[in-house]
């Protein structure tokens, strides 16, 4: 019944496709692009404190995520496969050159101090996909299912931070003398982007990556399960934050997106 209901708000949710190139796209970091109609479509989050039923509103929890974390996978797909077809090359043309070196910094990757195979190296480490149940069990944590102040007022699905007076939200309890405020967002569609980004780029989340790389290396699956032991450093609570997201992950039954996802991509 839960797999069911969860397949028609999946679909009643429809599907947008985004046509910027992978650079341009990922510019939404430096607040330089126009929301997109994707954007637009997710501007609003669904009341999830008035469904009564628990499945009801963990299917609606998830499909609502599911939908944006996969077009923010797929933009991650386009743009690691740019990089591995410029990788290949020869050489690089002038344009090529300032896409690749755009994206370095980006990714915080200094391509000053290293070689230009060093930088794709590194580049490939940082862009690559967030699992999808890693994401849904994130968010659903941090936002208390979509209910908590942050999510409903500034689109904050992830926790994240913000260091400058008025970028965001004032926690009730932050400690006195701390100046941080929990970020606010344009759309739910921004706050997964930049958790997103924020895993792949924060040195705090470099282990996660090797994981994943090395997984990668490995031909194994890259799930939720065995990068979730990488994030220690995203909670105060350290290992009791990562056994919770565990928990959720096989509580709901969603390592099943990861292993679709690995299969679709052996299948390319």
């Amino acid at each position: 019944m839960f797999l069911g209901l969860l397949v028609i708000v999946v679909l009643s949710s429809g599907w947008w496709h985004l046509s910027q190139q992978p650079l341009l796209f990922h510019k939404f970091i430096q607040g330089v692009t126009e929301d997109t109609e994707f954007d637009k479509q997710l501007s609003g989050t669904p009341d999830f404190g008035s469904m009564l039923d628990v499945w009801e509103k963990k299917a609606s929890f998830f499909a609502f995520m599911k939908t944006m974390v996969d077009e923010e996978n797929q933009q991650l797909r386009d743009t690691r496969q740019q990089l591995l077809s410029y990788k290949n090359k020869v050489t690089l043309d002038e344009s090529q050159q300032q896409w690749v070196n755009g994206l370095a910094r980006l990714y915080k990757v200094d391509e000053k101090k290293t070689g230009l195979d060093d930088i794709f190296d590194e580049l490939l480490i940082k862009v690559d996909e967030i699992p999808i149940s890693l994401a849904l069990v994130q968010a659903a944590n941090e936002s208390a299912w979509g209910t908590s102040r942050f999510a409903l007022n500034a689109n904050n699905f992830f926790g994240q931070w913000c260091f400058s007076k008025g970028c965001g939200l004032v926690p009730e309890r932050r400690p006195e003398g701390a100046s941080y405020e929990v970020r606010k967002f344009d759309s739910p569609a921004h706050s997964v982007r930049s958790y997103m980004h924020n895993l792949n780029s924060s040195h705090h989340y470099e282990s996660m990556r090797e994981m994943r790389m090395k997984r990668r290396e490995m031909g194994e699956p890259v799930t939720g399960l065995i990068l979730a032991q990488g994030l220690h450093a995203y909670s105060i609570r350290g290992v009791e934050y990562v056994d919770e997201l565990v928990r959720m992950i096989k509580g709901n039954d969603l390592l099943r997106y990861d292993l679709e996802g690995e299969s679709i991509a052996l299948e390319r």
